[in-house]
């Protein structure tokens, strides 16, 4: 199991602790934060947005889309890690990487109360002021973004009127907040997110990632209402329209060759690589998803995913996978493994540009544009594919399909595969040679394990909480 940075949540008790009084009568409570001593200079309230950001669940989402849909097949190195989440075995109280991105709540709760001090928090100069709306518009959209992930896994596949999760701003630990429907929890989603576009970023992601972080940029915030259109089934042109608008104020183009291999390295060049949001990690928290230190195997990329890529002229098939070709094709996932700070040590990608390729091409598809769609999805094979002759879409269910498999290709090991099947209804389908027993080959698309459980200390610790449906 992959467990949450923990890092702000100690440094909010040492602060705590710095600010209780020596008198045992003037001691705050344990589990309080006074923030009008905590956030007293602009400067406060970017330290918390450093370690929100930094506590962020990259890991356990990139991890749990992986192995509960049919990007991976567990190896004989196997040990019990994520067992039960590949045959479809979690439960409520069981843990794991099923019920632990419920704990985005815990995020959400930091963030919720560095905004409430926003207002007592004086900026000093002109520079000072903008500083603090470019603050508050990244914790919007890490808000928003929050709930949204959540809002996938826990909600499925999107119905306005079914139940969604609870949209959190503030910070209270005596809430015992009901579900409201799913179109009450986008709309929150919606509302934040256009707040934080609509505050003073910056267009583009940062040229420097010499501070371990590259911000969320407005190009960024277009890339998340981008995704945020296309789960709803039915917003096509929005998603296409952001998903433009994401691109355009990236001013970044694709990468190909070694500028593409040298992205999940970290050897790539800020200033023109298509990675546009990614977190520092000094540990090996993302190169162990799929093996240990020791070299012990979890998981192997899935024979399906192998199976579509043209291991010949496709660069990304070298480029995400180590094959060992003495040992029939056993191969390991390459995709995050090495920096030049050392085995196992890589940044969190949370987008890149040619994703937002691929929601338009998606959305004018959708939207019977063939000819568009046709354009965005053969650009990024053009980047991809030596000797790449353009395509072209017989009929809308012909680009989906391949579309939606070249987001496989693409996006593997990002956190996205799981998210797919939810949102266009599909089943988990996997080959026998990916599984040791038939339990676990196919996920029926009206499975009620496509949504998450609610994890049970939250369902008891609120009477208002309700349970998702066979758990």
């Amino acid at each position: 199991m992959k467990r949450l940075n923990i890092s702000f949540l100690l440094a909010g008790l040492f602060l705590v602790a710095l600010q209780a009084c020596k008198k045992p009568v003037d001691l705050f409570p344990t589990d309080f934060i006074n923030e009008a001593n905590v956030f007293q200079t602009v400067n406060d309230l970017d330290q918390a947005l450093l370690a929100a950001y930094g506590s962020w669940p990259g890991e356990n989402n990139m991890y749990f889309n992986a192995i509960v849909a049919d990007e991976t097949k567990i190896s004989n190195e196997n040990r019990g890690q994520g067992q039960f989440e590949f045959k479809w075995q979690y439960v409520a109280d069981q843990g794991g990487a099923t019920t632990s991105h419920w704990g985005h709540y815990i995020n959400i709760g930091r963030i919720n109360k560095a905004l409430a001090a926003f207002d007592k928090v004086n900026a000093r100069n002109p520079a000072e002021a903008t500083q603090k709306e470019q603050i508050r518009g990244q914790f919007l959209a890490l808000r928003a973004l929050a709930h949204f992930e959540m809002l996938q896994v826990y909600s499925g596949r999107f119905v306005p009127t079914a139940l969604g999760i609870p949209y959190t701003t503030t910070s209270d630990l005596g809430a015992r907040p009901s579900r409201p429907t799913m179109a009450e929890t986008i709309a929150g989603i919606e509302a934040d997110l256009l707040a934080a576009f609509n505050s003073p970023l910056a267009n583009a992601p940062a040229a420097s990632g010499t501070a371990g972080v590259i911000r969320i940029s407005k190009s960024v915030v277009a890339g998340i209402r981008a995704r945020v259109a296309l789960y709803k089934g039915n917003d096509w042109t929005n998603a296409a329209n952001f998903a433009s608008a994401c691109i355009t104020l990236s001013g970044r183009s694709l990468n190909t060759g070694a500028a593409f291999a040298n992205i999940w390295t970290d050897d790539d060049n800020p200033a023109s690589s298509e990675l546009l949001w990614k977190i520092r990690r000094t540990g090996t928290s993302v190169g162990t998803l799929w093996q240990d230190n020791n070299g012990d195997v979890f998981f192997e990329p899935s024979d399906k995913l192998k199976a579509l890529f043209n291991r010949t002229t496709d660069t990304r098939f070298n480029t995400f996978f180590l094959i060992d070709p003495t040992a029939q094709d056993t191969c390991l996932v390459r995709k995050f493994f090495t920096s030049a700070r050392g085995p196992k040590i890589v940044d969190v990608k949370l987008m890149r540009l040619s994703e937002m390729y691929l929601i338009r091409a998606e959305a004018r598809a959708e939207s019977n544009n063939l000819s568009g769609a046709a354009a965005d999805y053969n650009l990024v094979r053009q980047n991809r594919i030596t000797g790449y002759t353009n395509e072209t879409f017989v009929d809308k269910t012909d680009a989906i399909n391949k579309i939606y498999n070249e987001r496989a290709r693409e996006l593997c090991f990002e956190g996205f595969r799981f998210y797919d099947h939810v949102r266009r209804g599909l089943p988990i389908q996997r080959p026998a040679s990916d599984v040791q027993s038939l339990e676990w080959q196919t996920l029926a698309a009206d499975n009620f394990r496509f949504k998450f459980p609610i994890p049970g200390n939250s369902i008891r610790a609120n009477p208002n909480m309700v349970q998702n449906p066979g758990y």
